[in-house]
């Protein structure tokens, strides 16, 4: 181009300066036409100029790794340069990085030698393309990155080392779309090819799909799933050649970048960075020489001399200080004392980041201790179960709605398990499910899968098959695991999968109970079996294992116990666990019974010494240190879940409520069937606004009952406001007097570090009040006020449907007049179309919104059974209709029944109170628990009302 200019107009540069007589002289007389081109050719000139300078700022920002600054007024050409340069950038290293690949791969092992790098950091030598190939223009949906993420980080200098390696390739998509362009699909062609040369066909191939935190949470993660099954389908020829897929989406929780400018304003780029999809493989394990001959790995060296064969192990096997790797599917056998093992290899945990930095499958504790996933789903289904019991013996107090009681919140422990499980649960479950109401059955305890989780290695879930399971557990860690063992049978026992036989003073010993409440806890744990001692126990597991024998011996050849079950699921043949202290004196009665006893699906987990199967050693954290006995080296290098006393008796608390035990905190008075007089009134709570909130219409309204919606001038406000961002202003909503920032950022981001969490509160908070200043106008309001330390709403800004339902109950309970009453109660039953935030999908990794939704539930199934209470004399079909929308509300509530079954049978209706009473019998077995004995004579009281009146003149 330049020797173009030269060529037409001449040089630039003048030949030499003028003076200002000259240039006088030139601009007042006539213009032949060189006056005018001669300005057209500077002014090309300088187009040129500030081109090649645009270039010359992207490709430094590329090479820096960094987004270029932006330059006012030059948006189109500046991102013409950026795309020029990214396109050369990608094509001329992509290509230099496939020749490397093809040169350099086959030569590389697949393993780390002296100095491997730390976790989640490239390798240089394993690195088959770098960030820096893509450029850094993140818009573009060509982009491709692969790395080599090797998993054994902690091999010693100069040892061999022999583990696999887990290799990721990145994709990045456009804004908004699920589809891939041509040099994507070429990208996956190569990425095809090197997975079926160089991955491991017996493990799974991840592919997690991405997105930006553009737009709402719901949409989001359903973009990423289908982003992740367009990758899925372009990898399709794999699966004709034994590989599996694991497919799943993780929306916007788990960014790379940062998407907003320390200004708050977006940044395109960071957005475009987390646009991506996820495929990660394991490499086949490849075996490299030595590093050197005096460097050589601990099972070759000998006493010193070159040819001497190593020494014999001896009979105690002491874990080395770098763990083992774990067998390859093909590798696992069944042994004496030991199952074969499953190392479960799926991912961290989705919500959010995952429970522990080390081992995606751990869950650390207040206390430090650790336990697994399947020990934090059981956790979370026994909250859920025990609020379901809460609800079901809830009364409505006579004066009305009680706006001052609130749902206790769960203690700390149990608070991060329901976390975890939060986020698991939001992996894995339909976005359009309501959250209080999870995919699986409300039923506790879960079904048990046949196997146990063990504890991690290697970032492995170990887990093993109950039947056949022979372990000793020594050292000062080994209550603590048996205390994690028991814990997790009792909660994933099902209905008659597992039975635990242990002695009264083992489970004293391991619970840390009294014998009375041992015997108490055994009422409500069915799966508990509480012996006298030792020899009570083997006495009832030799019984049982002689039963299963006849049962085996008349089944047909080739049936196992499993088959027996199925074909007569009436035969309850729960799988057995014996958990009891070693005694020198029953030693031949434990060896007799653990005979075939994987056949009996019998399990023996001894408190000291095994009489047959392994014993291990553990330290206070419950690493594996040594073993002894029979057994494979599973054992190398575990760390066994573990769990403290005072995190137990948490567990412990909450495994009895969600059997159904009453709790300690006293019921209030329930709810007369006729009015009540006198009304006190009702003292309002932090739920409710300080200051009912005056009727009147203002310029923003949020609705936080049902899905979170903001609505300007009566219009959805569609953009702008992202999940985050709704979930802020549900949780002010909810503390409408405000709340403290560190509060806002424990309860919005509690698994990130307090430093990160404040910025991105602030760049939110920033955010949400830019998009409600635009979408009204209102440039100088803030809509989120600050006052000395808290944050709220503005009331005169923001009208809230919450606050409305509060107003109304409010008011409710200081009328005097029914009819005012009824006219309140009805405006708050009509504000209230769902639950706390119900429809939204934030909520499900987040633990803060349970409390309040179980608060806001019972206030409205209140406020509509004393609605009904006032409708019944006068109008008692419109009675029924009331009542029939306060079940749907809350179908586990025998209080809203028993109303129902009472009104019907007021109004001559006896085969309706039938059917009321089957309705109800059918929502209780979700908790396998039988209508209560007040309802139960309630329903006799109704249908016999001859006979309940003569037993009263008796």
């Amino acid at each position: 181009m330049p020797y173009l200019f030269v060529a037409l107009a001449g040089s630039p540069i003048p030949e030499r300066i003028l003076d200002w007589d000259e240039i006088l002289s030139t601009l007042s007389r006539r213009d032949d036409g060189t006056l005018f081109l001669g300005f057209l050719t500077y002014v090309a000139w300088g187009f040129w100029l500030i081109w090649i300078a645009l270039l010359v700022l992207e490709t430094g920002a590329r090479l820096r790794g960094r987004p270029a600054p932006h330059i006012p007024g030059l948006d189109g050409p500046q991102r013409l340069a950026a795309l020029l340069v990214t396109t050369l950038g990608v094509a001329v290293i992509g290509t230099t990085a496939a020749v490397s690949r093809a040169s350099t791969l086959p030569s590389v092992p697949h393993n780390v030698a002296a100095a491997a790098p730390p976790p989640y950091t490239q390798s240089p030598s394993a690195t088959t393309d770098s960030d820096s190939a893509v450029g850094g223009q993140y818009d573009s949906p060509s982009t491709l990155t692969s790395r080599v993420r090797p998993l054994n980080r902690d091999a010693a200098p100069g040892q061999s080392a022999t583990r696999p390696q887990r290799h990721q390739v990145t994709v990045r998509f456009g804004f908004g779309s699920a589809q891939l362009s041509t040099p994507v699909k070429e990208a996956l062609a190569r990425t095809t090819r090197d997975i079926g040369t160089d991955a491991d066909p017996a493990q799974p191939i991840s592919i997690v799909g991405h997105t930006d935190a553009h737009g709402p949470a719901d949409y989001n993660q359903r973009l990423s799933i289908q982003r992740a099954r367009t990758v899925r389908e372009a990898l399709g020829e794999l699966a004709a050649h034994g590989f599996r897929f694991e497919v799943s989406g993780k929306g916007e929780r788990t960014p790379i970048a940062v998407e907003t400018h320390a200004d708050g304003s977006d940044d395109p780029s960071g957005r475009a960075r987390n646009r991506r999809v996820e495929i990660t493989y394991t490499l086949k394990t490849r075996h490299a020489p030595p590093a050197s001959p005096t460097a050589r790995p601990p099972h070759e060296q000998g006493d010193g001399n070159s040819g001497s064969p190593p020494p014999s192990p001896p009979a105690t096997q002491t874990a080395p200080s770098q763990p083992t790797p774990p067998p390859t599917p093909s590798e696992t056998a069944t042994t004496s004392g030991i199952p074969s093992e499953s190392a479960t290899s799926q991912g961290s945990s989705p919500t959010s980041p995952p429970a522990s930095t080390d081992h995606p499958f751990t869950v650390d504790l207040p206390s430090g201790a650790i336990v697994g996933l399947s020990f934090a789903a059981g956790v979370g289904t026994a909250l859920v179960v025990t609020r379901l019991h809460r609800r079901r013996r809830h009364r409505t107090p006579a004066t009305g709605p009680d706006l001052a009681r609130h749902e206790p919140p769960p203690s700390p422990t149990i608070r991060r398990l329901r976390r975890v499980d939060l986020g698991r649960e939001a992996q894995s479950s339909d976005p359009e499910q309501p959250p209080d109401e999870p995919s699986r059955l409300h039923l506790f305890p879960l079904p048990s899968s046949g196997r146990i989780v063990l504890g991690v290695r290697d970032h492995q879930e170990i887990t093993v098959p109950i039947g056949g399971f022979l372990v000793g557990l020594k050292g000062p860690g080994g209550i603590a695991v048996a205390r994690a063992l028991l814990l997790t049978f009792l909660m994933h026992a099902g209905d008659h999968d597992v039975e635990i036989l242990i002695p009264r003073s083992d489970a004293s010993q391991v619970l840390a109970l009294n014998p009375d409440q041992v015997e108490e806890l055994t009422q409500y744990a069915r799966a508990l079996r509480v012996t006298a001692d030792l020899n009570a126990a083997l006495r009832l597991l030799a019984s049982e294992r002689i039963h299963r024998a006849r049962l085996l011996d008349t089944a047909p050849d080739s049936q196992d116990l499993e088959a027996v079950r199925q074909a007569d699921p009436t035969e309850p043949l729960p799988r057995l666990v014996l958990m009891a202290t070693s005694a020198p004196e029953q030693q031949r009665r434990l060896e007799a019974v653990t005979v075939a006893a994987s056949d009996y699906d019998i399990a023996i987990i001894t408190l000291g010494e095994h009489p047959v199967g392994p014993t291990v050693h553990l330290d206070d954290a419950a690493q594996v240190t040594s073993w002894t006995g029979a057994g494979t080296d599973i054992w190398d290098g575990l760390r066994l879940f573990h769990i403290q006393q005072q995190d137990a008796d948490q567990v412990l608390e909450l495994i009895r409520s969600a059997h159904g035990a009453p709790e300690p905190e006293s019921e209030p008075q329930p709810a007369a069937q006729t009015k009540t007089a006198a009304r006190p009134p009702v003292s309002m709570t932090r739920s409710a606004p300080l200051v009912p909130q005056a009727r009147g219409d203002r310029p923003v309204y949020l609705q936080v009952l049902g899905h979170p919606t903001v609505r300007v001038d009566g219009k959805i406000l569609e953009t702008g406001i992202r999940g985050k961002g709704r979930e802020l202003l549900t949780h002010l909503a909810v503390h409408a007097e405000g709340a403290s920032r560190d509060a806002i950022v424990a309860a919005l981001w509690p698994d990130v570090d307090h430093k990160h969490a404040v910025m991105r509160f602030h760049a939110l908070l920033h955010e949400t009040r830019q998009t409600l200043k635009r979408a009204t106008g209102r440039i100088d309001d803030n809509f989120i006020a600050r006052t000395a330390d808290r944050y709220g709403i503005d009331p005169e800004l923001i009208s809230v449907d919450l606050w409305r339902f509060h107003t109304s109950l409010h008011e409710a309970s200081q009328a005097e007049r029914d009819q005012d009453q009824a006219v309140l109660l009805q405006e708050a039953a009509d504000t209230y179309q769902g639950h706390l935030a119900a429809e939204a999908s934030f909520e499900q990794a987040y633990e803060w919104i349970e409390p309040e939704r179980e608060t806001l539930r019972r206030q409205a199934v209140e406020a509509l059974i004393h609605l009904a209470i006032l409708y019944e004399r006068h109008e008692p079909e419109r009675a029924l209709t009331v009542l029939e929308r306060a079940r749907s509300l809350d179908r586990y509530a025998e209080e809203i029944y028993q109303h129902i079954m009472t009104l019907q049978a007021k109004l001559g209706r006896s085969d309706a109170v039938r059917r009321t009473y089957r309705l109800l019998e059918t929502s209780l077995e979700d908790l396998a628990v039988d209508p209560s004995e007040e309802t139960q004579q309630l329903l006799w009281r109704l249908l016999h009302p001859r006979g309940s009146s003569q037993m009263g003149q008796r």
